[in-house]
């Protein structure tokens, strides 16, 4: 555990960083427009339509950061436009062709993707980690570019359902995370808070740190897959595609 608590701590931000990259990236964003969803619509939908036709109240447990209410409502909205489930493959589909074109030429990318699938698919998190699994779930790709972005979404995706279950065990609820993050007024609302937002005082930082700590621990849990030597590789091999990503 000591080996994978420090590969945890390596990969973290660029675990984080990678996964998302396909998100909002114009190419994604105009296959969205292509079948009748703006760019937020298609984020929803896509990235969350891996857990099917569910309910408000899943839907809101699985994205987690969001207001409830405006959460639902964009999964309403995104829902009429089609059948969710197509829109997750088609997100998916966006992830690969992100892969082909920014990890093709990635030194050792087939090496990364068959670490990274070894840690994906042995951590499925049920209904623990809706997002995660049901990334984990979805098709892959034959090609080990496409492969390896697949792994770090659905990596990124294991991260923030572990970190949801730290906050729920610290009892710090979606909109106090964020203020506990520090994140800026900007995103508070992109997730549909409005003001006025709660103060970050002393106890609520300690608390958030606290939970940071548990999810990395439970993150180590589900890298301690891979052997030392195995862990130390990965640790370098994800460094070398944010640096060759720039």
């Amino acid at each position: 555990m000591d080996v994978a608590r420090a590969t945890t701590l390596a990969v973290k931000p660029a675990i984080q960083q990678i996964g998302a990259k396909f998100f909002f990236d114009p190419a994604t964003t105009a296959r969205g427009a292509e079948l009748g969803y703006d760019g937020l619509q298609f984020y929803i939908a896509g990235r969350g339509g891996v857990v099917g036709d569910a309910s408000d109240d899943v839907v809101a447990d699985a994205f987690h950061y969001f207001e409830p209410s405006a959460i639902a409502a964009l999964w309403g909205a995104a829902a009429k436009i089609g059948p969710v489930a197509d829109a997750a493959a088609a997100y998916a589909e966006c992830c690969h062709a992100w892969g082909r074109a920014k990890l093709a030429d990635l030194p050792d990318v087939e090496r990364l993707a068959e670490l990274a699938g070894r840690i994906t698919e042995a951590n499925d998190l049920g209904t623990a980690g809706r997002l995660s699994s049901g990334w984990r779930a979805m098709p892959g790709a034959d090609d080990a570019p496409a492969r390896a972005m697949h792994h770090f979404q659905t990596l990124r995706e294991l991260r923030s359902d572990l970190h949801a279950l730290a906050l729920r065990v610290h009892r710090i609820g979606a909109l106090d995370a964020q203020i506990g993050e520090r994140k800026h007024e900007g995103m508070i609302k992109f997730f549909g808070w409005t003001e006025p937002f709660p103060e970050l005082d002393a106890a609520l930082e300690e608390r958030r740190a606290d939970a940071e700590v548990l999810t990395d621990e439970m993150v180590a849990g589900a890298f301690a897959v891979l052997d030392e030597a195995e862990s130390e590789e990965f640790a370098v091999l994800v460094q070398a595609a944010l640096a060759h990503l720039g």
